[in-house]
């Protein structure tokens, strides 16, 4: 009986002390749509992010010119599903206006159609990438539980797909979370 009581004590206390972790879930808008996991680490200097969304698919016209008159137009479309966690350190913990500098990594999959130059035409592609970046951020905990926030993650592809400068350096994202 002293046993099961010990065994429930350590159960309850370990359930508390992780309870006690704040813990936010929603929505990461930019060029990506994400849905967003945050859990407090360490003494609350630290987080961990984790986000998985896709960007939907981009169309991009491009005017190919193969001599003087005679030109046409091609039409690429792409897009991309990733996943990515960041280990992100809070410098201001203590107030409800929180900003944060991370970095992280992640698994994405690019789809689309490119125009082949071997080909002359368009080919279907899928490609498995390796996105790492940095992360800046603002966010701003209301008295409500809710954060919002919004943050800058320029991120370069490993084993890049065709994407646009916008994917790499200009992913500006706003973020809606439920803390709980």
């Amino acid at each position: 009986m002293k046993r099961t009581l010990t065994i429930i004590a350590i159960l309850a206390l370990t359930e508390v002390a992780v309870m006690a972790q704040p813990r936010a879930l929603g929505l990461r808008a930019g060029y990506n749509f994400e849905l967003s996991y945050q859990h407090s680490v360490g003494s609350g200097t630290g987080m961990i992010e984790v986000d998985a969304g896709i960007s939907p698919f981009l169309s991009q016209k491009v005017l190919i010119i193969e001599a003087p008159g005679d030109s046409y137009e091609r039409t690429y479309r792409y897009g991309r599903a990733q996943a990515m966690i960041l280990y992100d350190y809070i410098m201001n913990p203590v107030t409800n206006f929180n900003v944060y500098v991370g970095a992280g990594i992640g698994v994405s999959w690019g789809y689309g159609d490119i125009f082949s130059p071997y080909s002359s035409e368009n080919v279907d592609v899928r490609r498995l990438g390796m996105p790492i970046g940095l992360q800046v951020g603002l966010e701003y905990e209301l008295p409500i539980p809710l954060n919002l926030s919004l943050d800058w993650r320029p991120t370069v592809n490993l084993f890049s797909f065709h994407e646009s400068l916008a994917s790499k350096l200009l992913n500006v994202a706003a973020g809606i979370r439920y803390r709980f």
